[in-house]
């Protein structure tokens, strides 16, 4: 069984959708491995090509896989929710294996057909002693 620490580094997003009608989407990724509680990036404001370069970690105990949504942060006063953008997962066993990788992941919705731009991720393992 895998155990140790997954560090991710959220490096940035390019060509992401618009989801505002005025302006640009703000974005921020939520981060999760399997049953591990998420963490957040920071919200880049009115940017579809969003650089975050900010730094997680995950205890790794059985996870496999590292999962992300991408979010149009709404102005506090709006009503309603944040607008999901983008989702996907990463199958963590290469990073286990090389100890480290560099992850772009195409965005895509209806069955692959529809580009929503690209995530990229650098992701490293440290395994428990």
């Amino acid at each position: 069984m895998t155990k140790g620490t997954l560090t991710v580094i959220v490096v940035s997003a390019k060509g992401l959708k618009n989801a505002d009608d005025v302006g640009k989407s703000d974005p921020y990724v939520r981060l999760w491995v399997d049953d591990v509680d998420s963490q957040r990036t920071t919200t880049k404001v009115g940017t579809l090509d969003p650089i975050w370069n900010e730094t997680f970690k995950f205890p790794i105990t059985h996870q496999n896989k590292l999962h992300f949504k991408i979010w149009d942060s709404d102005a506090p006063e709006k009503e309603g929710k944040d607008d999901k953008l983008a989702s996907g997962s990463i199958d963590l066993k290469n990073v286990f294996e090389k100890g480290s990788e560099e992850k772009t992941h195409e965005l895509t919705h209806n069955l692959g057909f529809s580009k929503d731009g690209v995530i990229t991720f650098k992701l490293t393992f440290a395994p428990s002693a």
